[in-house]
Parts: structure tokens; C-alpha cells; sequence
């Protein structure tokens, strides 16, 4: 099966990402997977990025196009447009494969049968000088990103059945696929290594207000369904989910719902007994 990278840039020479950039090329080109195509989505730089970019082209490295976009996550549907594998992952300009057996343990586990893999990350904040697991906690899916993106691979038909991206989102795109992909009862499976390194400061980080508002959208558009008159922007500030919402969503197909349900649940009572005092 071939595997399609799919990584998104801009002006990586006046953003200071060009370091950050080869050590990702590097990490994909070191893989022991021997089937894998990257492709870069620019969204027209200006900075001499273009340049870069062909260097690697011409090593046979990248297929690359450049062009205006709307945003990361419309950049990201482009990639998997013109991607040509059955297996499809987005890794940033300043994420990186550290196993070289990333891609070849996530064929692996694809290989019987589900819809899509993840695995722990490496969260590198480098202003700190510090280094953790990003442990996968599925019992949070249905109120937090349950496991970072660079971790995730996914079936490509299964991409295009979900639509892609919501082009909506600016920073949180990438929980509302996960999401999308638990609430119609797609099936994943969890690597226990960890595969790749991510990079803290990117723009959630930057950009709390803007995280809080996408939030409840992502709320909204996936819970109306269930319970159309819940007040998802107190439950975003809160975490206190209604037990009315709870009950429906328990009612889907996939296990880690239901299990999200059972601990949102126990967490959101918690949350309402300290409320009142």
C-alpha cells in the first residue's frame, strides 16, 4: 500500500521553520516503509520558500504545488486530493517522524482491517527544554482531542467518505475529524510506540480566545443532532455535559463513545457538586 505524507507550508524562511522543515524531509526519506509519496501544500510564499521546495523536488524528495488557500485545513483537503495513496497522514513543517518504522508499524496496524491508527507523541516545548509523552486519552473524545494528529493515519477512502476537513475550523479541524470519525462508527486501533514528535507554540497554543469559539462550534455541530437545545457554550466553559446529551450519544455504535459518555458523565457530576458549594 502506498503511504501519502500530506504536510502544509508558508513562508518557512520568514517564519525561522527551515531547520525544523529538513528535519521533517529527513525523517519521511529515512523511513523504512519503502512505498511512500510526500506531498507539500504552499500556500504561495514569497520569502524564497518556492525555491526550497524545488531543491527537494528535483531530488525526486516532494511533489509540492503552490497556490492561495483558505486556511490549513482547506491546504490539507488539497493534499489529500492529489495524494495517490490508500493511506494518507499530515505531518507539520516543524513535526518529524523520530522511529523510522513510523510509517511502517502504521501499514501494520491498518493492515487488518480498520479505518484508522494513532499513537502517543512527543511533545517537544523547546523553550522549556522538556520533553513528554502525549499519553491518548480516549475517555476524553467527546470533550477534548483524545490524541495529537501527528500520531494518526488514516484509510484515504475513509478521509473523502468524511468530507475532509471542515474548512471552518482554523485550529481545531483536526479534533473534529476525530471526532466525526468515533460518531459514525469508524474503527481505529492504538500503536502502543510512539511515532513522531510535536512541536509545542503552534497556533492553539497562540491563540486561546479563538480555540474557546471553535470549541463550541465543534460542539454545536456535532451534538445538535442529540440534543438541539443544550447550551454548548456553557458546556465548553464548564465541562459539565448534560446527562440529556450523555443518555443519546450513549446510544451510538462505537465503544469509545459509549466510554466517553460513562466518564464525561462521572466528571461532569463532580464538576456540578463543586459548582454549588
Amino acid at each position: 500500500m502506498k503511504v501519502s505524507v500530506i504536510s502544509v507550508v508558508f513562508n518557512l524562511i520568514q517564519a525561522n521553520r527551515v531547520e525544523t522543515f529538513h528535519q521533517m524531509l529527513e525523517s519521511i526519506h529515512q523511513q523504512t516503509y519503502p512505498d511512500i509519496e510526500h506531498i507539500i501544500i504552499d500556500g504561495a510564499s514569497t520569502d524564497g520558500t518556492i525555491e526550497l521546495l524545488e531543491k527537494y523536488a528535483q531530488k525526486g524528495w516532494i511533489k509540492y504545488i503552490s497556490e492561495p488557500d483558505q486556511g490549513i485545513y482547506d491546504a490539507m483537503n488539497k493534499g489529500a486530493q492529489l495524494s495517490k495513496g490508500e493511506i494518507i497522514t499530515f505531518l507539520n513543517s516543524d513535526d518529524y517522524f523520530h522511529n523510522s518504522k513510523a510509517i511502517e508499524l502504521a501499514v501494520n496496524a491498518l493492515s487488518k482491517g480498520y479505518d484508522f491508527c494513532y499513537a502517543p507523541v512527543i511533545n517537544l516545548n523547546e523553550e522549556q527544554k522538556e520533553q513528554k509523552i502525549g499519553k491518548i486519552k480516549l475517555e476524553r473524545l467527546l470533550r477534548n482531542m483524545p490524541f495529537p494528529h501527528p500520531g494518526m493515519f488514516l484509510v484515504k477512502e475513509v478521509f473523502k467518505k468524511l468530507e475532509g476537513f471542515d474548512k471552518k475550523f482554523k485550529l481545531i479541524g483536526d479534533y473534529d475529524l476525530i471526532l466525526r470519525l468515533y460518531l459514525q462508527n469508524y474503527h481505529g486501533i492504538a500503536i502502543k510506540e510512539t511515532l513522531a514528535t510535536f512541536r509545542r507554540g503552534g497556533l492553539t497554543d497562540q491563540k486561546e480566545e479563538l480555540h474557546h469559539e471553535e470549541k463550541v462550534y465543534l460542539y454545536r455541530k456535532n451534538y445538535s443532532q442529540f440534543c438541539p437545545n443544550a447550551d454548548f457554550e456553557k458546556i465548553e466553559k464548564t465541562y459539565i455535559f448534560p446527562f440529556s446529551l450523555l443518555k443519546k450519544l450513549y446510544k451510538c455504535p462505537s465503544p469509545e463513545i459509549r466510554h466517553s459518555c460513562l466518564w464525561i458523565g462521572a466528571n461532569s457530576l463532580k464538576r456540578k457538586i463543586l459548582e454549588n458549594f
